[in-house]
């Protein structure tokens, strides 16, 4: 999975986590660019991030749990995980 590949499956998932409510360009540009984004700056609740997980899975056949996430500080490291992952699904 590459790259690109990696940062459209997040920002999808972003995209379902925000229950079709427009996601702000600055969000859109930086998940695109790969800033560092903090899990908490997405201001995402429990059935926010059950909603990103199903994304995720939906799209990659990776099982990521909410306890993985809350073990994660930000998206890079949500990337980190799909990456090391993505050879094994």
């Amino acid at each position: 999975m590459d790259e690109d590949h990696v940062r459209s499956v997040i920002f999808n998932a972003i995209g379902a986590a925000s229950f079709g409510a427009p996601l702000d360009p600055a969000l859109a540009d930086a998940v695109r660019s790969g800033r560092k984004i903090k899990l908490d700056d997405l201001g995402f609740d429990s059935l926010a991030w059950m909603e990103f997980c199903i994304a995720v899975e939906l799209q990659t056949r990776l099982e990521l749990l909410t306890s993985d996430i809350e073990a994660m500080a930000t998206l890079g490291e949500i990337e980190d995980w799909l990456r090391e992952r993505v050879g094994h699904a």
